[in-house]
């Protein structure tokens, strides 16, 4: 949970899970859980404008969004190599049905809390997230989909009924046919610098500073609340429970108010918007290819489907 990382990396951690769902280049799709084990050129440049949202999608508005999948490429990637795991593990005479998990819609956190219903209702810590049950996994199938045994751990050759499984298993196979044959990690961490390097250069210029010291003054006045940052809240250790606290759901109400009433959200993502917009201009070539890799991994899975392209 992030609340228990130290104050010193809590900003990095939540620029971190923006920058992953930023600039998601593809990977291997989430393997079903074992629940009897434990499972731990010149590109265009997307306008750029001081959205006035005070809660909602802010990581989804950064220019540097329009260089990643959007959850519908995403999702389709992930039904293609689902099915050509499925086609894998039959070769070895096992069936499954992988389940969908329902998504959770909760508001964008790389600026910390900006929901007055969650911190109302969960006070900093995240909404439920829902979830089907899975099928039982047959036996076997985790040796073959992960190229290892049921914990994971893979030797130099994995047999399964004397049968050789691919390296990597079932999954990399799948993975290699839709996304890994496009892959470039290195434009990838193009798009995934920025994402992280915007983030903490945001925190350093005078408009934000400013913000955070308006939003401080606003949480002492509103009940003795003493912050210097709103990312500093997420870090309490009164707040690390797994519920809220009896003090947690009125500090974050309150923050979020604080938030409303300094306009901190839209100063933040303004310059935020703008230093991306800097970055981006200057890696121009690297992300246009990143484009073009997207696109040709959305091609090949529709083609894996069978759907027109």
């Amino acid at each position: 949970m992030l609340n228990s990382l130290p104050a010193t990396l809590r900003g990095a951690a939540v620029a971190a899970l923006a920058a992953a769902a930023l600039t998601a280049c593809g990977g291997p799709s989430a393997p079903p859980v074992d629940h009897s084990t434990p499972t731990h050129g010149v590109a265009e440049r997307p306008p750029v404008h001081d959205v006035p949202v005070l809660s909602g999608d802010y990581s989804g508005k950064l220019p540097i969004a329009a260089y990643s999948l959007t959850p519908a490429q995403s999702e389709l990637i992930q039904s293609a190599e689902q099915k050509l795991e499925q086609k894998c593990l039959a070769r070895y005479g096992i069936s499954y049905s992988f389940t969908r998990q329902p998504e959770t819609h909760s508001a964008d956190r790389r600026y910390g809390l900006s929901s007055p219903d969650e911190a109302s209702a969960y006070g900093y810590h995240l909404p439920p997230s829902p979830r089907a049950s899975d099928p039982p996994i047959p036996p076997g199938m985790l040796t073959v989909l992960r190229g290892g045994d049921d914990r994971g751990r893979s030797g130099k050759q994995v047999t399964y009924h004397g049968k050789a499984v691919p390296k990597g298993g079932c999954r990399a196979e799948a993975f290699g046919r839709v996304e890994g044959k496009y892959a470039r990690p290195d434009i990838s961490a193009v798009a995934a610098g920025i994402a992280d390097g915007s983030y903490a250069e945001s925190m350093r210029q005078p408009a934000v500073a400013a913000a955070f010291r308006t939003w401080s003054r606003c949480m002492a006045e509103s009940g003795g609340y003493r912050y210097a940052s709103p990312m500093d809240p997420l870090d309490a250790p009164a707040f690390a429970g797994k519920r809220p606290g009896a003090h947690e759901i009125p500090t974050a109400v309150a923050d979020v108010a604080c938030k409303r009433r300094t306009r901190l959200l839209p100063v933040w993502f303004g310059v935020e918007a703008r230093i991306q917009a800097t970055l981006i201009g200057k890696r121009a070539a690297a992300l246009s290819e990143l484009r073009r890799i997207h696109r040709a991994q959305v091609a090949q899975a529709k083609a894996v489907l069978g759907q027109d392209l």
